[in-house]
């Protein structure tokens, strides 16, 4: 792993909980420092529902060009655990585009 593979792995889990949990969702009682990387996002520890699941969806296209619709329903729900899920999901996308596949 890379420093800047690090530094940008980092970049992309400040988004997720700034633009496209707390903005997006409009989530009012909780700030980005209090959302861990490995907090559960939905039911037990953040508390999101599945209409969040989607807006989450939807951001990750619109911020990052990254779209999921290929995935089956249970592998999105383990990409969609928590932040670093999320993290990875999209830095595997992004890669996967920067190589033309």
């Amino acid at each position: 792993m890379t420093v800047n593979y690090e530094v940008e792995m980092d970049e992309i889990k400040q988004t997720i909980k700034q633009t496209l949990l707390i903005d997006r969702l409009k989530l009012e009682d909780i700030t980005a420092e209090e959302i861990t990387d490995d907090m559960i996002l939905f039911g037990e520890e953040l508390g999101l529902d599945s209409v969040e699941a989607f807006e989450v969806m939807v951001g990750m296209e619109e911020i990052y060009g990254v779209m999921v619709e290929d995935l089956p329903a249970t592998e999105l729900q383990i990409h969609l655990k928590n932040v670093q899920s999320i993290a990875e999901l999209i830095m595997a996308r992004k890669t996967k585009g920067t190589r033309g596949q």
